[in-house]
């Protein structure tokens, strides 16, 4: 049987949705293995044999996290979570069912696709498990890196500099240098919290430093001047620094 470590950062900000989380993978046969990164440094009153704490000195945000959690995961195929979604039960096997289908060595990175997110504040409202398929896609989408599933060999580490943005915009790119295939989980709705710890204002700061850098390690010389990137559901170019936007589709 496929087997999976999930790994989730949290600050927990909102220890309802965090356990209620814990409780539906704790039910899922393919994952043997949850490892919490606690940046909030206080510890977890949780109890489950699958459970693995890892509590840091300090905060060490959200794309550090994941690369501890990619670390010490144990099994081949690693599960990225937020701590603020509600999925349907057996989410992460049908979602290493759909991996297993596809061929291994041309599999890079799985995000969720925008348009199966749906905002609430609510536990009450669970998601009706369905058919959930892989979309292949050459753009990440906005809200991709809520949940990423990836083999190890896929995950590319990211550089400590970018601590909470654009963490899933390197694996992403990454993943296409190496001729990999990257795509969207679709057909299957979760909820979404949205933004419980990123989102706040002291820390945007931090987020602005984090594209600043990404784009300086990420761009060459001349795509400064001239760069064509697939966003969501379109494209985005620059021109000697202005940014013109084509949708063909739904904005999000």
């Amino acid at each position: 049987m496929l087997k999976i470590s999930v790994v989730i950062p949290t600050l927990q900000k909102n220890l309802l949705f965090l356990e209620n989380l814990l409780a539906s993978l704790d039910k899922d046969t393919c994952v043997d293995e949850i490892i919490v990164i606690d940046n909030s440094c206080k510890g977890l009153d949780y109890k489950s044999d699958k459970l693995r704490v890892v509590i840091p000195n300090e905060n060490l945000f959200v794309n550090p996290s994941w690369n501890l959690g990619v670390k010490e995961a144990k099994n081949e195929i690693v599960a990225l979570l937020n701590d603020d979604i509600i999925i349907p039960d057996g989410f992460c096997s049908s979602v290493a069912e759909k991996m297993a289908a596809e061929p291994r060595e041309k599999v890079g990175c799985i995000g969720f696709c925008a348009d199966n997110i749906l905002e609430t504040k609510d536990l009450e409202q669970n998601p009706e498990k369905t058919n959930l398929t892989l979309k292949k896609v050459n753009g990440r989408s906005l809200y991709w890196g809520i949940a990423i599933f990836f083999y190890k060999n896929s995950y590319h580490q990211i550089p400590e500099e970018l601590k909470i943005y654009c963490g899933d915009d390197w694996i992403f790119v990454q993943n296409q240098k190496c001729k990999k295939q990257n795509y969207n989980i679709c057909g299957q709705n979760i909820y979404h919290y949205q933004s419980l710890s990123s989102g706040e204002k002291v820390l945007n700061h931090i987020c602005k430093n984090d594209i600043k850098l990404y784009r300086k390690l990420i761009y060459k010389w001349w795509q400064w001047i001239f760069n064509f990137e697939f966003v969501y559901k379109g494209f985005r170019v620059t021109i000697f620094g202005i940014k013109f936007m084509f949708h063909y589709g739904k904005k999000h």
